[in-house]
């Protein structure tokens, strides 16, 4: 492994340099930049967050953070999402990754930002700088052959087709019925629903443009459905499917797979614990497939542990390991109980001992220090701490 280039320096991305970083960006995924692309990056990414690495005058490494919302237990936390995350191949093994995780976290702390999360690209990469797998995501596939329904009463609603320019104001009101209550779900900035509505050729990967699609009923819009059609117009591909009740969810599934010509439907990223499965008459044929979704950072340990709500009471100390952010190392009383929490620095003996990545991946509840410990990965001192 090569040492760090002495002329490598992380810091914040000129405004003037944004394309040149865009380009970073696109060339480090295997892409090459367009003015489209250029013009989709900016829709997604605050310039005042981006960071680059620039070996000499030219940019090598890309990171962004945006600002967003989580719900967590117990409510909503200002979060950093971090994305755009990429070193080209001509710098790779010289420390530039590392470097940029270390400007972030930095960053994060100046700001007072204690959590951070992140999809990964690949699986290897974000664990040692912290990051837990917090939650999963199921990918689908039904034939249409067998897509019918336990229930076969048709909806009592109606669709509508939705130009592009509506879904940056129709999307979101939608959506924002349905994310406050439910953990894991993210509070996304307007630019965000307008980029996706612009829908750039370059990310399509051949399938066609989006169609947008609304149920509506006696109340009003309970829901939408984001797809495009692919593989030759056979398959119908779901991009973004949410109902603001159980009833216009079921209806736009039933609106998907029962559009003509098409052979199958896909989706992606469906919650693991998502109710379509059991509404089918013969769940077996959804063809299903979990991955990692959503990584999580503890960025302040004592502060975020503190935020969130639980659902019992407790006392255990925690003994955290964290050589990343080292101003996180060391034990902490987690307190627990129907009037909040508190989790402050400790030097009593630990009852369990753990990373910091554990943590993360216990946070929102999307696995158990139990299936850790029994993983290996948790140890236990005091007899019933788990």
């Amino acid at each position: 492994m090569k040492g760090i280039p002495e002329e490598l320096e992380i810091r914040p991305l000129p405004e003037g340099d944004f394309n040149a970083w865009s380009s970073t960006l696109r060339r480090a995924f295997g892409g090459h930049s367009s003015s489209d692309m250029e013009e989709f990056h900016r829709q997604f990414f605050d310039v005042d967050r981006a960071i680059a690495a620039f070996d000499g005058g030219e940019i090598v490494g890309a990171a962004a953070a945006i600002s967003f919302e989580l719900t967590v237990p117990g409510g909503p936390l200002p979060m950093a999402l971090v994305d755009a995350v990429a070193v080209l191949p001509t710098h790779r093994r010289r420390g530039v990754l590392r470097s940029m995780m270390q400007h972030q976290m930095t960053e994060f702390r100046q700001r007072g930002e204690i959590i951070a999360g992140l999809g990964a690209s690949e699986s290897l990469i974000y664990q040692r700088f912290g990051y837990g797998i917090a939650s999963w995501t199921e990918s689908w596939k039904m034939p249409r052959v067998h897509a019918n329904f336990a229930d076969a009463s048709a909806p009592d609603g109606e669709f509508r087709f939705v130009e592009p320019d509506e879904v940056g104001t129709l999307w979101p009101r939608i959506y924002e019925r349905v994310r406050p209550d439910r953990v894991g779900m993210f509070r996304y900035p307007d630019s965000w629903w307008r980029a996706l509505a612009s829908d750039p050729e370059e990310m399509r990967h051949g399938a066609s443009a989006f169609f947008h699609v609304v149920y509506e009923d006696e109340t009003g819009d309970e829901g939408f459905v984001t797809y495009r059609v692919r593989n030759n117009g056979s398959e119908v591909f779901v991009f973004m499917l949410l109902g603001a009740t159980p009833k216009a969810e079921t209806a736009l599934w039933r609106y998907v797979f029962g559009i003509d010509l098409m052979n199958s439907t896909a989706a992606r990223d469906r919650p693991v614990d998502d109710p379509l499965p059991w509404t089918l008459a013969d769940p077996r044929r959804l063809e299903r497939s979990v991955r990692d979704k959503f990584w999580l950072r503890l960025v302040d340990v004592s502060a975020v542990m503190s935020t969130r709500s639980y659902a019992s009471e407790c006392s255990v100390v925690l003994d955290v390991r964290d050589s990343f952010c080292p101003w996180n190392e060391g034990r902490y009383i987690l307190e627990t109980g129907p009037d909040g929490a508190s989790c402050t620095p400790t030097n009593r003996s630990p009852d369990l001992a753990l990373s910091v990545s554990e943590l993360a991946s216990v946070y929102l509840g999307g696995t158990s220090l139990e299936t850790l410990q029994r993983a290996g990965r948790v140890e236990e001192f005091r007899t019933g701490a788990l």
